[in-house]
């Protein structure tokens, strides 16, 4: 079970309901989202067997609403890393702070609790905020890989030692 209290925010692990919730707000960047519940159960379902290589938990406000999420994965607890993967769900909550609150939240907690001295995320090159919230936490840019993502972007690799 994942607990983490933040400044304005908390990074718990979320029940059916809560990620439920998540996912019906969600507005993508970019393209179009439609809300499936059995798919999202699906999804929950599968995420909560994987507790021994990822973890996910809610980003909630101090008024307990749940306006993100923030993904521990590929954790190898015999080399100390995971990677990390952030969404903040509502184009409302974005460019606000909230996702660099988050990941400081999250190093910290992997830190402290998993026992990681390493984190990477990968991010596309057009996701710029998303970059600079990884810089502001001391993620170094390492790579540039080849081909597009879905938006278009190149992967880039961050990595950040704790």
């Amino acid at each position: 079970m994942i607990e983490a209290t933040g400044k304005t925010l908390n990074l718990r692990t979320m029940t059916q309901k809560e990620y439920r919730a998540l996912w019906r707000k969600y507005e993508p960047e970019t393209g179009v989202y439609t809300y499936n519940e059995e798919a999202v159960d699906l999804k929950f379902q599968r995420d909560s067997e994987k507790e021994d290589w990822q973890r996910t938990a809610g980003i909630f406000t101090k008024s307990d609403e749940v306006i993100g999420e923030i993904t521990f994965s590929h954790i190898v607890f015999s080399e100390k890393r995971c990677d990390i993967d952030l969404l903040i769900a509502t184009k409302s909550h974005r460019n606000k702070g909230l996702g660099t609150e988050t990941v400081a939240l999250a190093k910290k907690y992997a830190k402290e609790e998993m026992g990681m001295t390493r984190i990477y995320a990968e991010v596309s090159s057009k996701n710029i905020a998303l970059q600079r919230v990884l810089q502001k936490n001391g993620f170094q840019h390492t790579k540039t890989g080849r081909g597009l993502l879905k938006d278009g972007g190149s992967p880039m690799t961050f990595v950040c030692v704790l």
